[in-house]
């Protein structure tokens, strides 16, 4: 089992602001979510809604994993931002879409277009 691993950094989305970016590694699991859930809990203290999971480097995610996710991302979104997901490995996709998480967050193929995707829409 490969060393879970989590890295966050901060990325300007133009006129949203920060976007914390939430990279994990590794396999997020029954053994690891712990972890992961005290860093959302970490970011949602410091009033950072605006959250982007970069799973580059996710070999597994369980469901313990996911329901992290989805325990914390109604608390995001009831703060004006939300938890929005990048950079899915395929094996990990597969899950997510099997168990329905598909319909409940924002998934993205890159980093940049996950972040961007909190810039208001232009006004016409």
């Amino acid at each position: 089992m490969a060393d879970f691993q989590i890295h966050t950094s901060q990325q300007q989305a133009g006129g949203a602001g920060p976007v914390r970016v939430v990279n994990v590694k590794g396999s997020l699991d029954a053994h690891t979510f712990l972890a992961f859930q005290k860093e959302l809990e970490s970011t949602l203290r410091a009033n950072d809604a605006k959250v982007v999971l970069d799973c580059d480097g996710l070999d597994y995610m369980s469901s313990a994993g996911l329901g992290v996710l989805k325990k914390y991302v109604h608390d995001f979104r009831g703060r004006g931002g939300d938890i929005r997901i990048a950079r899915v490995p395929e094996k990990v996709g597969n899950i997510i879409k099997l168990l329905g998480f598909s319909k409940v967050f924002k998934i993205f193929t890159t980093l940049d277009e996950a972040v961007s995707s909190y810039k208001p829409a232009p006004k016409d």
